[in-house]
């Protein structure tokens, strides 16, 4: 369509492409990058909107890594834990994580208030959010099970997934036990012993360091940064059409699509730069409409 004039109409940044339904996809200024948008009517996830999109990351993660070969990883943000109370605790005993920093951009560690702000708090009474002094922590879960964490801590607004090409230098442990051994000894019945050698293995992932070098720049001088294992972006759209291609281009060095949870997106971002993954999506959401439906959000 053109304007008045002769001149090209300016398309939006945000436009509605039958193709991507529900996902409505950016246009304008991330050409080098597919964004998708997934709007939702509030955080937390209403259940029919967590059901439709935790159905499609399943199905959109299994055809990635059958055709691709894409694993995927899943970390929670450390300030939307206190949503699920005891629950968190209760299941950190069964899986094992580690616990790094998010970053949404080039800002500094977060750190306690100077005394004289605690001081004016105290005298005016004011009551304020732990959180607003609180590092961005990450918690990667080493531990794999997708369906089961998604289940008990997605929807909540703090959730990022990536899909990433595995590392060619993990090698789990073989353990070789017969039948009869995991039968008779307690600690197969107590434990998932395969499972916890892989997320042994899992811990000397490479992609921590790479995201440490890609992400920590300007903080390899505090005291926190030797202890920290991995750095991890936390984007929202504006980072996307703010950023240039050549750190775009960085970005999905480290990871081939990235899906999280944007409280201030009132959404959820799904990103990815081979076109071959979009062929890919398109069929997953095909086989989404035979047989569920997204819920209207209204806004």
């Amino acid at each position: 369509m053109e304007a008045t004039g002769g001149t090209p109409a300016r398309r939006p940044r945000l436009t509605v492409d039958d193709g991507f339904a529900p996902w409505i996809r950016a246009e304008q200024g991330v050409g080098d990058v597919t964004l998708l948008w997934l709007p939702v009517a509030a955080f937390p996830m209403s259940h029919g909107e967590k059901a439709w999109l935790f159905t499609f990351l399943t199905r959109l993660h299994k055809a990635l890594a059958e055709k691709h070969g894409l694993r995927e990883e899943i970390f929670l943000q450390f300030k939307a834990l206190d949503q699920f109370g005891d629950e968190f605790r209760r299941y950190v005993n069964t899986c094992m994580i580690r616990v790094g920093i998010g970053r949404a951009g080039d800002e500094p560690f977060s750190g306690m208030p100077p005394r004289e702000e605690v001081q004016r708090y105290v005298d005016e009474r004011t009551s304020f959010d732990y959180k607003d002094w609180m590092a961005d922590y990450l918690v990667w879960f080493v531990g794999k099970d997708a369906s089961g964490q998604r289940e008990r801590f997605g929807g909540f607004g703090g959730m990022l997934t990536v899909l990433m090409q595995p590392d060619a230098q993990i090698r789990a442990p073989k353990f070789s036990v017969t039948p009869a051994m995991r039968n008779a000894l307690p600690v197969f019945s107590r434990f998932d012993v395969d499972g916890l050698l892989k997320s042994s293995a899992s811990l000397q992932d490479s992609f921590q360091a790479r995201s440490k070098a890609m992400f920590g720049a300007g903080l390899e001088d505090t005291p926190e940064y030797p202890g920290i294992p991995f750095i991890m972006p936390l984007l929202k759209s504006a980072q996307f059409f703010l950023a240039d291609e050549q750190k775009r281009n960085q970005w999905f060095t480290l990871f081939d699509l990235y899906v999280t949870e944007s409280v201030v997106d009132k959404g959820v971002l799904l990103a990815f730069q081979k076109t071959e993954y979009e062929r890919v999506l398109l069929d997953v959401l095909e086989t989404m409409r035979a047989d569920t439906r997204y819920p209207s959000v209204t806004r």
